[in-house]
């Protein structure tokens, strides 16, 4: 079953913060260190610090796993996870207090307040390090420890695990499997972002107008991030009008919206650590064309035919075969694809008839205009854990269970330089795209605040 979605969003989100308690985050290290091997130590390692120009960094986003074991915010920190004689301990590695550095780049936890706050036994400071490494392999005969996440910290790693007997395991497998099922708390947090993000395109949709900059709508979008609680976006906004919605990763958004032109907007807030992912196209002038309604409404059907069997057991690889069969089967009628292209098996037959011959017009194929995958995990990550979508063979033949929470996006981009297709549809980029989570009966769309009928985006952008 798909939970009924309300016709607009009518109300704003409530300015309460929701935070996920303590006793959660200490289940998930005791649920991890069950998993470890028999006397083993696991170090856990933060994102590092990214340098933005000079002496200018990016705004510091802690590394995944970090988040999902502690919500520890700060860099250059670690957290200790040991089975070691049988005794279950949590430490931690943190930036020490130092009131000069916290006068220019604010305050830090420190030892003390990484005890008071996050459940660990024991904090040491960054500069004890190499020493507290040496220390705990010494007792132990296995290591978890992920190479290539942070190099400063693989430099004070490497050497000591080098001279220890300890056999080296990636803690990941452990990490991602967790996070693949999201529990209640987690729910919670990303149905937040999911209202958010969909108050976000309800509020661009309002605003759009033709001779905006897309770089406008970018900015409306954002601010509703920002002002109702969210961190910011969860990855870079796209704003793509007319023929700029070709380019799927187009994040230039600094061209004017044109009237009688579509907008394709990828945007979506991140809330205590969790990512939203919405998708919306509308016309410019608050009016489809004939044209650009026939591939809208194609898009939509293929988008509601795949949530429609989301369930327990079902498989990303069912919902992107539901949504390409609907997506070839309306092509065929709307004349772009040829009325033998019924199924990919089809398809290539016919471009390797095609090559064989030395045919020099290649026929269409579905791929041509949809050219990516219908889903991904979504969690922490916005292309969340356990393999990325539909690209991955493990990915997408893995039954979904209750919990598990993914996207729904079909697409269809017709290149304006490709003489093949219709010259009506040319320059048309449409993808719809909302967030959904198994549940026991079916599933549950967290995004379904925004509207994607498209009386419904009309009367909303009329309004």
């Amino acid at each position: 079953m798909i939970k009924k979605k309300t016709k607009t969003n009518k109300t704003r989100v409530s300015h309460k913060e929701k935070h996920i308690p303590e006793k959660v985050f200490a289940q998930r290290r005791k649920q991890f260190i069950e998993q470890m091997l028999p006397n083993s130590i696991a170090f856990i390692v933060s994102n590092p610090e990214r340098v933005r120009s000079n002496d200018t960094e990016f705004p510091f986003r802690q590394s995944s796993d970090v988040l999902y074991l502690s919500n520890f915010p700060e860099p250059q920190s670690v957290l200790i996870l040991s089975n070691v004689n049988k005794k279950a301990e949590f430490k931690m590695i943190v930036r020490p207090r130092d009131r000069h550095k916290e006068i220019w780049t604010g305050r830090r936890f420190g030892s003390e307040g990484a005890k008071e706050n996050f459940g660990c036994s024991e904090a040491y400071t960054f500069d004890q390090f190499a020493a507290v490494i040496r220390a705990a392999l010494a007792e132990a005969k296995n290591v978890y420890y992920k190479f290539g996440c942070n190099e400063e910290l693989d430099e004070l790693f490497e050497p000591e695990w080098k001279k220890s007997s300890c056999s080296l395991h990636n803690p990941e497998p452990i990490t991602h499997e967790m996070r693949m099922v999201k529990n209640a708390e987690e729910l919670e947090m990303m149905r937040r972002a999911g209202a958010i993000s969909a108050e976000a395109h309800c509020t661009a949709m309002r605003a759009c107008r033709p001779g905006m900059m897309e770089y406008q709508i970018q900015a409306e979008l954002e601010h509703v991030f920002k002002s109702r609680g969210a961190t910011g976006p969860a990855y870079t906004s796209i704003v793509a009008s007319g023929d700029n919605a070709i380019i799927l990763h187009y994040i230039e958004n600094n061209m004017p919206l044109k009237n009688n032109e579509l907008l394709l907007i990828d945007a979506a807030c991140e809330y205590q650590g969790y990512a939203s992912d919405i998708t919306r196209t509308f016309p410019v002038n608050g009016k489809f064309t004939e044209a650009q309604l026939e591939i809208y409404n194609l898009v939509l059907d293929a988008q509601k035919a795949a949530i429609s069997i989301a369930k327990p057991g079902v498989t990303l690889k069912q919902l992107h075969d539901k949504a390409s069969h609907v997506l070839r089967k309306g092509l065929i009628e709307l004349g772009v694809l040829s009325a033998s292209m019924t199924n990919l098996e089809a398809e290539e037959k016919a471009l390797k008839h095609n090559s064989k011959n030395g045919n020099r017009a290649t026929p269409v194929v579905l791929r041509d205009l949809f050219m990516h995958g219908t889903s991904h995990w979504l969690g922490l990550d916005v292309h969340d854990v356990g393999t990325i979508g539909t690209r991955s063979k493990h990915a997408k033949l893995r039954p979904m269970e209750v919990g598990m929470v993914f996207t729904v996006e079909p697409g269809l981009y017709f290149d304006p330089e490709d003489k093949r297709l219709p010259k009506k549809y040319r320059g048309i980029g449409v993808r719809i795209e909302d967030d959904v989570v198994i549940t026991r009966k079916g599933c549950e769309v967290l995004t379904a605040d925004v509207p994607k009928e498209p009386e419904d985006i009309e009367e909303l952008m009329a309004g």
